[in-house]
């Protein structure tokens, strides 16, 4: 559309040419003969509009229809994914916890003060960066150790759903379960394990609250969700005690036959919701009510379901439709003769028009795009793109404290391969080396081309000596392949790489860049072929 908007200003701008008067000639004639046919054409369209005033309400009550259905199934999808996503940071953070010998040894010793030390802090760091509520130590016979967000209530044996399928499968399980108090909780469970022995060491628990999920959708789809659950699966007294607990009313439990309200989402019930409470408790079809005299309202129902595959509850998502309503009336109205016939013939026209002069234009826009960020050889970012790359990972690290390292490789004797087999097979080795490296590179790194024979590697969230692991890894990749430089000609290339990390040694994105060129010539110097990591001593060669 904005290069749609772009043309057409020009178009406007533009003075007429005398092929446009000629045209605008013609045009009255045209006019003319059209009026030729005026006469038969006012009585069908006359007919035309009074058939489609007529379907004035059908029409409306289907488009807001149609958005019912697209908005639960766009609720439902977007729900799935959020449990998802959320599934996958949780299983993210077993990993990097599960490498924490301290816990390990720990637990292996069910030292629950020395759990309690190295765990608390991380529980915190959790809450704040991924809204992780709960962190679990229990024994192998599944008699919990500690609740890290809780201490002082341990002891008790975890019999949910998750542990028993990580105690039967002996691996990571996870799933949404209903607490006693009607909250809904995402939980992944692994066992830990003694390296050597395979000596069950006890299970780790990490939950968190759909919370975050409830809020994206609420956000996403401006609406606002409700909770109900099914009283089947919660006990009066402990719902109440739950409530009393979060800070709501504990005297809802009578208001609906079948369903309770949960702790989540708003408390405050429209009549339409509670019309549906209270007939079925709930069920997942979708409603539109338009009724005269009253807010029109859309609402869809997300089926809660937890690891069981039991529908435990709904969230209701609850959508104001009035402006769209009236939006979609004043359409119609406004529609005409004109609009129907003429319009919906230069609509369809400038349809056409716009999709193949926009389309062009995205075409040459991104072409453009990936010409001024990446290099024509190799495909990775450029020069001018790297620094800018940079600059925003560490303005990134500065507002989240965390690491970033940078690596600069330079290939090994890259001026003898030149001389020894052409510039093309040097053109070749650095594409081939230029698409190792962007395999081998994780999903959040960048690759660049630096310049020349030099090629830069940021690593976020990497502090020096894990980038270290990193370079080294790169460093013997690169040494163990084959390159092809056509003609049925296959050489072997080394590299020499310089390490540098902010803000352990730099301060900005430039001194970051001249430590690890420092530290690329210092490993250059020390024989080629090796990972050198900067140091306060190490120079440039010739200072």
């Amino acid at each position: 559309m904005g290069g749609l908007r772009k043309l057409m200003t020009v178009l406007r701008a533009a003075p007429p040419t005398s092929g446009e008067m000629a045209a605008r000639t013609q045009g009255k004639e045209i006019a003319r003969l059209r009026l030729t046919f005026l006469v038969p054409l006012v009585a069908v369209i006359s007919i035309i509009v009074i058939a489609y005033v007529a379907s004035l309400y059908h029409r409306e009550y289907e488009y807001l229809r149609l958005g019912t259905v697209r908005l639960n199934t766009s609720a439902n999808e977007l729900y799935r994914d959020g449990l998802n996503h959320s599934a996958v940071v949780l299983r993210t953070v077993m990993g990097v916890v599960a490498h924490d010998e301290s816990l390990r040894a720990a637990l292996a010793r069910k030292d629950v003060p020395a759990l309690l030390r190295r765990a608390g802090p991380i529980l915190d760091d959790l809450k704040k960066d991924y809204n992780i509520t709960h962190f679990y130590f229990s024994g192998p016979d599944r008699v919990n150790l500690l609740r890290v967000h809780n201490p002082p209530r341990h002891g008790d044996v975890i019999n949910r759903v998750t542990t028993l399928l990580a105690e039967r499968d002996g691996k990571l399980a996870h799933g949404v379960e209903l607490g006693p108090y009607g909250t809904f909780t995402l939980r992944l469970v692994g066992p830990w394990y003694e390296e050597r022995t395979r000596r069950l060491l006890g299970y780790v628990e990490f939950g968190m609250e759909i919370d975050s999920v409830l809020g994206y959708l609420r956000d996403f789809f401006g609406v606002e969700t409700y909770v109900v659950i099914r009283k089947e699966f919660l006990k009066r007294e402990t719902w109440e005690e739950g409530m009393r607990m979060l800070g709501h009313a504990a005297t809802d439990w009578d208001r609906f036959p079948g369903v309770a309200l949960g702790p989540h989402g708003a408390r405050a019930l429209p009549p339409v919701l509670v019309e549906r409470f209270a007939h079925d408790g709930g069920s997942g079809e979708p409603l539109l009510d338009i009724r005269p005299g009253q807010a029109p309202y859309r609402a869809v129902f997300v089926p809660l379901r937890d690891i069981s595959g039991r529908e435990v509850g709904q969230m209701a998502l609850l959508a104001d439709v009035s402006q769209e309503l009236e939006t979609t009336r004043r359409r119609v109205y406004v529609g005409s003769a004109v609009v129907l016939v003429t319009g919906g013939l230069l609509g369809a026209f400038f349809f056409w028009l716009a999709g193949r002069v926009g389309r062009r234009i995205e075409h040459d826009e991104k072409e453009l795009q990936r010409l001024a960020t990446h290099d024509g050889l190799t495909g990775l970012y450029n020069h001018r793109t790297f620094y800018a790359l940079l600059e925003d990972e560490i303005a990134r690290a500065k507002r989240f404290n965390r690491p970033v390292s940078l690596l600069m490789l330079d290939i090994d004797h890259f001026k003898h391969v030149n001389d020894t087999h052409g510039h093309l097979a040097g053109d070749a080795i650095l594409k081939s080396l230029s698409e190792l490296l962007t395999r081998q590179a994780r999903a959040i790194d960048r690759v660049c081309r630096y310049g020349g024979e030099e090629i830069t590697a940021i690593l976020p969230e990497t502090e020096n000596a894990a980038a270290l692991n990193i370079a080294e890894r790169l460093r013997a990749t690169v040494e163990r392949e084959q390159l092809d430089i056509g003609d049925g000609r296959i050489v072997s290339v080394t590299v020499s790489i310089g390490l540098a990390s902010w803000p352990a040694q730099a301060g900005d994105a430039e001194t970051l860049v001249a430590a690890a060129d420092t530290a690329m010539y210092a490993a250059k110097q020390a024989g080629r072929n090796r990972v050198c990591r900067y140091e306060p001593g190490l120079r440039v060669p010739g200072d």
